[in-house]
């Protein structure tokens, strides 16, 4: 059995290698974004890249009027409440929107960052990936009609009449740990079930070859 480290770098150089659409954007309701474009090597091209927003209709909001709220500024409102996940970061609004910034440290940088971020959005090439896995029925059934042509919503529950949803269908999956390790004696995160690499490259979405064991007859 190889070690984790050495797993971890197989996957990262095979993904890389892979991949041949590169001039994308990124548009996800958690850290998910920011995660996959440090594994491909790629430059931010969304604001949203290790932002989250926890809400699952404002984020559904966002993508629906994605450019509208490209030109808002934000308000800072501060530390989150104590019982969130993020519970000593900060976050603030565009709009009707509420945004966490888990991973900045003061209100200069989400600004600067968000602003940059922002200008390089290809609107010609975006992927939305979103963590279903708390959304009710009405907001998975509705993301399919979303404007964009590669979206996927990934679920622990599945939907087999929605061609959007990917459904992570492991009984040892539970709810929240989409970005954790459990595949591959913990190398990699349960959502890399989806073969994101595919998507980017074709926007068609399957499970990843390499994990397809994983994965409890639908």
């Amino acid at each position: 059995m190889f070690s984790k480290k050495f797993n971890k770098k197989f996957l990262q150089l095979y993904n890389r290698a892979r991949l041949r659409n590169k001039d994308f954007t990124i548009i996800a309701n958690t850290c998910i974004g920011g995660i996959l474009s440090h594994e491909l090597n790629l430059k931010f091209l969304s604001p949203t890249v290790n932002v989250g927003v926890f809400n699952n209709e404002e984020f559904f909001t966002l993508c629906q009027h994605l450019k509208y709220y490209m030109t808002l500024e934000h308000e800072l409102i501060g530390p989150t409440p104590d019982n969130h996940f993020f519970n000593t970061k900060l976050h603030g609004k565009y709009g009707d929107i509420t945004f966490t910034f888990g991973h900045f440290n003061s209100v200069n940088e989400i600004t600067q960052q968000w602003e940059k971020r922002k200008k390089r959005i290809n609107y010609n090439n975006i992927f939305i990936i979103m963590d279903g896995d708390n959304c009710s029925d009405r907001i998975v059934g509705e993301f399919n009609n979303l404007p964009y042509k590669n979206k996927v919503i990934i679920t622990k529950k599945a939907y087999p009449d929605n061609p959007s949803v990917f459904a992570i269908t492991n009984p040892n999956y539970h709810k929240g740990d989409i970005l954790k390790y459990g595949l591959m004696n913990e190398s990699a995160r349960w959502f890399e079930l989806f073969d994101y690499v595919h998507f980017f490259n074709t926007g068609n979405i399957r499970t990843n070859a390499l994990f397809r064991h994983y994965q409890k007859a639908k």
